[in-house]
């Protein structure tokens, strides 16, 4: 008769080779777990310490501070997120450093070169519906020859 429980002696009967298989299996999903763990730690504590996000990529782009950055480094790094968004080619750069100032307030303007030609790169440093002063988005992208927009900042509703 038995009672449900496999008895020591046919334990002992099945391969060492199953045995050490099913330790491997075991080990992996630990480790898998324990990284998936902390690496959803370290993603929510980067999200808190930067309140201000940015995601008009989709899932291309995960987190953006929107930090407005010091006027002499303006151009730079709006040249930086364009090259980081993909829609300037590899190796532009700026044709000089200064922003120039655009028709609307808060708004500038930075030239570039790269692959293809010139390339205007707009920013806005207004914060539309907010109480902050100091925003920093990457507004536009466009080919100065033929003004072909290769990226434009979706506009948010309110």
């Amino acid at each position: 008769m038995s009672d449900g429980n496999a008895s020591p002696r046919a334990l002992a009967g099945i391969p060492i080779g199953i045995w050490i298989g099913a330790a491997v299996v075991v080990v992996l999903l630990a480790g898998g777990g324990v990284f998936w763990w902390m690496h959803g730690a370290k993603k929510a504590a980067t999200a808190e310490s930067r309140p201000h996000l940015l995601g008009v990529m989709g899932d291309t782009v995960s987190e953006l501070d929107n930090a407005k950055p010091d006027m002499d480094k303006l151009c730079a790094v709006s040249l930086k997120r364009a090259l980081d968004f993909g829609v300037l080619p590899p190796g532009a750069s700026l044709v000089k450093t200064d922003a120039d100032t655009a028709s609307a307030e808060g708004r500038y303007a930075c030239e570039a070169r790269g692959e293809g030609g010139k390339y205007l790169i707009g920013v806005d440093t207004a914060c539309a519906g907010s109480k902050e002063t100091d925003c920093f988005a990457l507004d536009s992208v466009k080919r100065e020859d033929d003004g072909t927009v290769l990226y434009q900042r979706r506009s948010w509703p309110g």
